[in-house]
């Protein structure tokens, strides 16, 4: 057994005498429950956690109070180690139900809690670096949120614990500067306003991939909050910053906008995109739509058209699946204008992706007249993208189903 870090040595008695008392109310009651059970030693000031019951396996684990820094010791498998709180799955909260678990939340400093549990993630690792740190402190309880970045950037990045402090201990502006984002107080503005509460790690990355565009952080700069929808949204499309269609956007219940958005852009190009700017209502964005498709239609398709060094037309590559009676990939340029023609919709503006191999269209025959497209991704992956009819009608239910289950039959084929 390795040595117990002189932190946590003081952890192992009160821990001992836990698992003894869990191990006899176990046997008196053999009926075990799926959840923790918590115990509080006020003597050594330390919480106790039973998590055998979740994890099928004995594991306890002792965790003392914040003045001490959370010291962590778990047992588990007839092993007494040093652990780490921010692993514990513990809830961040002053009015839980167990009295125990209370009276150790209420070692933190007041202040301090409350600046933390407005965050999703890293709370514990947070209130523990403020016993290390002033700076840090410092920081948590003037912009939680900025501390809260700086710290997902230094664990993304490799950071040690003491590049973390030190820059904690700069001015805000430089910190936003060493996490790659405009070092400017407006930014630190619209942090303030981030709804923070629901980024989780993935969308973190994502907020700080758009606040990295100072032309997007000038335009957001009176906006009264920013919602983690808003960032997804100016991620995808950061021309609408500060625009109606940003509103639009956001207010949007279903995908049909979005839909109109990027079936204009890859019609239109430019020229959509400067009419896009100016849209304030839906149906502006329905009309332009529905004219970029009318002159899709109406063009020839020859400027689509791929050729080889002989001069002839090149097929698109082999689509990811084989034609059955009622399913039929497309495979020329023109046949897909065709499609478009017969059916009133855009897929032919989707003959560069399908050129690239980033995409594949079908013609359904039966129950229903459709259009399929599926997307293609790298590595061999193929999802449903679009199931339109005529005039981007949706499919009835049984047409739905029966390309959803081929779709299905094809996949698992191609798996077996």
């Amino acid at each position: 057994m390795r040595p117990l870090a002189p932190s946590t040595n003081a952890l192992k008695a009160p821990l001992q005498a836990w698992l003894a008392e869990r191990r006899h109310a176990r046997s008196d009651s053999p009926e075990h429950h799926p959840r923790l059970h918590y115990a509080w030693d006020a003597d050594a000031a330390v919480l106790l956690v039973d998590y055998s019951p979740l994890l099928g396996i004995e594991c306890l684990h002792a965790v003392s109070h914040w003045t001490s820094g959370f010291a962590t010791l778990r047992y588990a498998e007839g092993l007494f180690e040093p652990a780490c709180i921010r692993d514990l799955w513990l809830p961040f909260q002053r009015d839980h139900e167990d009295a125990a678990f209370r009276h150790w939340f209420a070692t933190l400093p007041e202040e301090l809690a409350e600046a933390l549990e407005r965050l999703p993630a890293r709370r514990y690792a947070l209130a523990v670096l403020p016993q290390r740190s002033e700076a840090v402190r410092d920081l948590i309880l003037s912009n939680a949120t900025l501390c809260f970045l700086l710290h997902h950037w230094a664990e993304t990045q490799g950071w040690s614990e003491h590049q973390l402090i030190e820059l904690a201990g700069r001015k805000q502006t430089e910190i936003l500067s060493a996490l790659g984002l405009p070092p400017y107080r407006r930014v630190l503005r619209l942090i303030a306003k981030l709804r923070i509460g629901e980024f989780d790690a993935y969308e973190v990355a994502r907020l700080l991939r758009v606040l990295r565009q100072e032309a997007t952080c000038n335009a957001l700069v009176h906006e009264p909050e920013l919602s983690c929808r808003l960032v997804k949204i100016l991620e995808d499309y950061p021309w609408v910053a500060g625009r109606p269609l940003q509103r639009l956007l956001c207010e949007a219940s279903n995908r049909t906008l979005r839909e109109w958005i990027n079936d204009s852009l890859r019609m239109g190009g430019e020229a959509a995109l400067r009419e896009l700017r100016r849209c304030d209502r839906p149906s502006q964005v329905r009309r332009l739509h529905e004219r970029l498709i009318v002159e899709q239609i109406e063009q020839d398709g020859n400027h689509r058209r791929r050729f080889d060094a002989s001069g002839h037309i090149l097929a698109f590559p082999p689509a990811p699946f084989a034609d059955t009676a009622s399913i039929q990939a497309i495979t020329t340029p023109d046949a897909l204008q065709l499609e478009t023609q017969s059916m009133r919709h855009c897929v032919a503006s989707y003959t560069d992706r399908v050129y690239d191999g980033q995409y594949a269209v079908y013609k359904v025959l039966e129950p229903e007249r459709l259009t399929l497209g599926l997307r293609l991704r790298d590595g061999g992956g193929v999802l449903l993208d679009q199931l339109k009819g005529f005039a981007n009608q949706a499919p009835c239910p049984q047409a739905q189903a029966a390309v959803e289950q081929w779709l299905h039959e094809q996949l698992k084929a191609g798996r077996s």
